[in-house]
């Protein structure tokens, strides 16, 4: 097996994504793998995040000296690079042209649970973008998908980015909703009933429907609340292709 090694830089002698440099071969017998310290990272950061990862804590996990991680995945950088592609889930299934919303859909879903699950992904995902080989195995099934519905070039691109801006965005403002309930251990329709006074002022700035929004908003599920956006933008999607 080969693994990435940190010495190798790009063409511009810049290091760059560890998904575009050269490989070269582990040592005979390593003791780890660069999948369990990349699972371990994960561990680790599901826990606490991005602040709670760190080199020494993660080779204290597995049992190794920090030294030891440093060939599989020379820096932090490169690690969290890993974690990201590793947890992206598998391409969504395509299945019959006639049936391609579902396919964006469950695609799109998938993908949206993982995000809320490992929130520490959309952080990351603000500086460096996806190019994995599991990211792109996504991307690359959903673009058949549309390209299966005959979707035209350009509204394949537009398609594309709307299903993607809607996962990503959506699901930074749940984790936030999230963050804020485990921060002060109280659900949304507790964190709605204190903002009441606020919103009683707010309104009369603005208009009475931004409060009943807040509220509806605060009595419903998480996924109601994703699948419901989700089916509003397919149907635009299916608009622009008819």
């Amino acid at each position: 097996m080969t693994e990435t090694s940190g010495r190798e830089t790009t063409p511009k002698g810049r290091q760059g994504s560890i998904w575009l440099r050269e490989t070269k071969k582990s040592p005979s017998k390593p003791s780890l793998s660069r999948e369990q310290i990349v699972q371990a990272a994960v561990r680790l950061l599901d826990e606490g995040g991005v602040r709670n990862l760190r080199m020494r804590q993660l080779a204290t996990s597995l049992n190794s000296a920090p030294m030891s991680l440093y060939w599989h995945v020379p820096n932090k950088d490169d690690l969290l690079e890993l974690a990201v592609d590793a947890v992206f889930p598998d391409p969504p299934s395509r299945t019959d042209a006639a049936d391609w919303q579902d396919d964006i859909k469950s695609g799109a879903i998938g993908l949206f649970e993982v995000l809320l699950r490992h929130s520490w992904v959309i952080e990351l995902m603000g500086g460096q973008p996806p190019v994995g080989p599991r990211a792109l195995a996504h991307t690359s099934a959903i673009i058949e998908i549309l390209e299966r519905a005959d979707f035209t070039p350009q509204q394949l691109d537009s398609a594309l980015a709307a299903i993607y801006y809607y996962i990503v965005g959506a699901a930074l403002s749940e984790a936030s909703w999230q963050t804020m309930s485990n921060r002060r251990a109280e659900n949304e329709e507790e964190w709605a009933a204190r903002l009441g006074p606020y919103l009683d002022a707010a309104v009369q700035d603005h208009p009475k429907s931004l409060a009943d929004y807040i509220n509806r908003s605060a009595t419903t599920s998480t996924q109601s609340r994703f699948r419901e956006g989700l089916d509003c933008m397919i149907s635009g999607l299916e608009g622009m292709r008819s």
